[in-house]
């Protein structure tokens, strides 16, 4: 039963700004959920893309909702940035304001949740309240999250409504907060939202026979968008689920994919809606749906939920989908409780594989097709698989640019050092294209690594010939299974501690692509060790962290 203050606070139509930073999406689905969660509980709210809110309209607020992401080295999303540099700038004076900050992040990265962190620091410092703790989530958000959204719950019924029908500033949060609203946007212009549909111009094979893994090269047509990307930004890519596990969806439960059901804020086909669904990681909401169905008491998902957070958690960790519908029984499930379970797919980020000095009528993509088991059946990566056994030369892509500033390439001479094993070539890649097409005088540096030489050396015949006209200046390759000891572009980093240093004394700039968990603090260890051993440096890590701030140490790790 919802309190009679929050029928009051309805009434008053003042709406609670929930402000979203996003890369793929995570941040934007768990603020739709606190808005979908405060409306069922007579409160107005409103959803809002960082981007479109007008940063100095944060003065007319009394409460607002903060849930960001955090992006490559402690940066902002994109779509955040204006809004916290505005902050961190101007410093506005805001005695009234109430907020709550949720960030979520990854602990296997440095500077954990750090977007979320700046943005509570910097509000703090306007003089602004915080209503409870920050809450931090990792990379298995859901359960950290559903407590944050409680808390918030809890808080309007105990003192939100009486804060905000206070009189003042807050009649003027009765219109929309949108400063750049979508509708006065170019709209020649393509976003996470409103896609560019890209053709695929070619699809080919990097990994050669007998490889343990099948890497895709991807080039797309996007001669229709007069986009200005760089070296080092990304692409997000829109993927759609497989009819194979669509199905397997629909057999379980025993819907017909033609059953109609509210999904993306429109009645569609159940089919469609599930093409568009993630069916891999679960909810929060979805397993208290499955523990509330008839017979359910005994059940996996009953047993998850009255065993607290660490046992739900544990639950949503091990689970697809496909494995919590398997389990028990749905009978008394409906096709409309089903989707309501479940979040959008998220959009996949591709690092840019080519030069737009080079060619700015295409983009090229390095993709490693995904497939494994899981719960003793097989599984196939959601996007990848979709671009390799789905999408054909003629087909088209549904992109959007997701811009890198933090890994974009120094215009000056400086020497380049660059570091991307497997995929992470990418950049690499992208950059070397555009030292020769543009006559880029650099000294260029790549430390690049896989499994086997003869199967897995992507784009061998570029970076032979880029050694051989000077373009790449040093290569240095790892081949991890090739001998019985693995060798990794860390230990190649090892072995050429004093010409790198020399490089790093003349001023050389180190870019870092590729696996986050074990390569890149690899990677990290070695360049600190060259500065203690070669360049005398007493304290390693604060020389790391000022070549990071000095932006000659840059990291885009996954």
């Amino acid at each position: 039963m919802r309190s009679t203050s929050s029928l009051e606070f309805n009434s008053m139509a003042v709406s609670i700004p929930v402000l979203f930073g996003t890369e793929t999406g995570n941040a934007e689905y768990c603020a739709d959920l606190l808005v979908t969660a405060l409306e069922e509980e007579g409160f107005s709210a409103e959803l809002i893309d960082m981007d479109d809110f007008e940063p100095s309209d944060i003065s007319t607020h009394k409460l607002v909702f903060i849930i960001t992401s955090t992006y490559g080295n402690g940066d902002p999303p994109f779509n955040a940035e204006a809004f916290l540099r505005y902050l961190q700038g101007e410093e506005p004076y805001l005695p009234n304001l109430h907020f709550a900050v949720c960030g979520l992040g990854d602990r296997s990265f440095a500077h954990f949740a750090q977007c979320g962190k700046d943005f509570e620091k910097v509000l703090v410092e306007c003089a602004a309240t915080p209503i409870f703790e920050r809450v931090d989530c990792d990379d298995e958000f859901e359960v950290p999250f559903d407590n944050f959204k409680n808390t918030a719950i809890k808080y309007m019924h105990e003192k939100g409504a009486a804060l905000l029908g206070e009189g003042g500033d807050s009649a003027k949060s009765t219109a929309p907060s949108t400063g750049k609203s979508s509708s006065a946007k170019n709209e020649a212009s393509f976003s996470r939202d409103k896609p560019f549909m890209a053709p695929v111009l070619e699809k080919r094979l990097l990994s050669k026979p007998g490889s343990a893994k099948e890497t895709m090269h991807y080039e797309l047509d996007i001669s229709g968008w007069e986009v200005d990307f760089q070296v080092g930004d990304c692409f997000g890519v829109h993927p759609r689920n497989s009819k194979a596990a669509i199905e397997s969806v629909l057999k379980t439960t025993g819907f017909s994919e033609t059953e109609l059901v509210q999904w993306d804020r429109k009645e569609r086909p159940l089919g469609e809606a599930l093409a568009t669904a993630c069916l891999n990681n679960i909810g929060v909401d979805f397993v208290r749906t499955l523990a509330s169905l008839k017979g359910a008491s005994e059940g996996a998902a009953a047993k998850a939920v009255s065993g607290g957070d660490s046992a739900l958690s544990e639950y949503i960790r091990n689970r697809h989908v496909l494995d919590a519908l398997l389990e028990q029984s749905t009978e008394e499930l409906d096709a409309q409780q089903l989707v309501d379970g479940l979040r959008k797919l998220q959009p996949r980020l591709y690092s840019v594989a080519s030069s737009p000095i080079a060619d700015k009528s295409r983009v090229g993509f390095t993709v490693e097709t995904l497939r494994y088991s899981w719960n003793e059946r097989k599984v196939e990566g959601v996007a990848t698989c979709w671009l390799a056994d789905q999408i054909e030369v003629g087909d088209t892509v549904p992109i959007y640019l997701m811009r890198n500033e933090n890994f974009h390439f120094s215009k000056d001479e400086r020497p380049i050092i660059m570091v991307g094993p497997g995929t992470g070539i990418a950049p690499f890649r992208a950059y070397l294209q555009e030292v020769e097409a543009a006559g880029i005088k650099n000294e260029t540096w790549l430390f690049f690594g896989h499994q086997h030489e003869a199967k897995d050396f992507l784009y061998e015949e570029e970076i032979q010939t880029w050694k051989r006209s000077g373009t790449l200046t040093r290569a240095d390759f790892a081949w991890s299974r090739d001998q019985d000891e693995k060798i990794y572009v860390q230990d190649r980093i090892k072995e050429n501690a004093e010409a790198l240093w020399q490089w790093i004394a003349k001023g050389a700039e180190i870019y870092i692509c590729g696996d986050a968990l074990g390569m890149a603090p690899g990677v990290a260890e070695a360049f600190k060790n060259i500065a203690a051993d070669h360049g005398g440096i007493k304290e390693k890590d604060e020389w790391l962290q000022s070549m990071i701030s000095e932006k000659r140490y840059k990291a885009d790790v996954y």
